[in-house]
């Protein structure tokens, strides 16, 4: 098989954006030309690979101290309407050292430009948690193919996924700072998709990916005893798979509750269906096994009798 070649439609809309970008980095006549905008004209943006924001102090410092330095991109909605492209940190850093302005470079975008932009601008950064790596990726392939994510992760989980889903996410982990495979994403990063809310937010409080996959088969009650200890660092993964091992078996020696049979309502039960009309009415086949259960009944309730 030939191998596969990233989709240059992608390519092209994601180079024009890191143009886009650059340019603001990097062209003091860009900076120039940024107008001021009142930060509470501007939208996050819906396309934000980025969840957790809460890391933002030594920003919001840095900004009450020289301002904001790069201007953010932004494209407009209408009217005294925008919405980020690129920059959301430095906008609510913004907010947060009490800024009512911010510097901003307006863009024309189209919603499917906006989106691979503002996924691929994300992808690039160093600092995403795996979850956030994993959901960017498959909304990336999946705003390429123009198709729902999560159909896409599940074309990924099959065996067989076609040929357009391979490549467009060959095309979105190729924009992904790190070294990445199809088969290491969907391996270790496509099984995130999946988890419970609160396993999402303890990757994304700190906890180990890898960590958070070992304990999504145990009960929900003994995942929170020990994700707070995975969070703050206190375990590492091999007090994890210690703790795994132990409870393991625990769970194995501890002996399965005897539960009680409501012997009342099955004899009620048996007794109502259990006339000579009905037994009748049974072919000859089972005439023969109801006339052994009953002999083997009568058997079982003689020796209770004797003893």
């Amino acid at each position: 098989m030939s191998a596969r070649k990233p989709s240059s439609q992608l390519a092209a809309i994601v180079a024009a954006a890191q143009s886009n970008v650059e340019g603001i980095r990097q062209n003091e006549g860009e900076r120039r030309a940024a107008r001021q905008l009142p930060i509470g004209q501007i939208s996050p943006s819906p396309y934000q690979a980025r969840r957790d924001f809460s890391n933002l102090a030594s920003l919001v410092e840095d900004i009450r101290e020289h301002g904001v330095l790069q201007p953010i991109l932004v494209r407009p909605l209408g009217e005294d309407r925008f919405e980020l492209i690129a920059g959301e940190r430095r906008w609510r850093a913004s907010q947060e050292a009490g800024l009512t302005k911010i510097p901003a470079v307006v863009r024309e975008f189209t919603d499917r430009e906006a989106l691979l932009v503002g996924l691929a601008e994300n992808l690039q950064r160093e600092d995403l948690n795996a979850y956030e790596i994993a959901r960017a990726v498959i909304e990336l392939a999946a705003a390429e193919l123009e198709q729902p994510a999560d159909k896409v992760r599940k074309a990924l989980s099959s065996k067989r996924p076609e040929e357009e889903v391979l490549r467009a996410m060959d095309a979105a982990l190729g924009l992904l700072n790190k070294d990445m495979t199809l088969r290491t994403y969907q391996r270790h990063y496509l099984p995130l998709l999946r988890l419970d809310p609160h396993l999402i937010e303890a990757i994304e409080h700190g906890a180990s990916y890898a960590a958070v996959l070992l304990i999504r088969g145990v009960e929900k009650r003994q995942q929170q005893q020990w994700l707070p200890k995975l969070v703050s660092g206190e375990w590492s993964r091999s007090d994890l798979e210690e703790a795994l091992r132990k409870h393991r078996s625990a769970a194995k020696a501890k002996p399965v509750p005897h539960e009680e049979y409501d012997w009342g309502s099955k004899a009620q039960e048996v007794q109502q269906g259990l006339t000579e009309e009905r037994l009748r009415q049974l072919d000859g086949r089972q005439q023969r096994k109801a006339r052994r259960l009953l002999e083997q009944l009568a058997e079982l309730l003689g020796e209770s009798t004797v003893r």
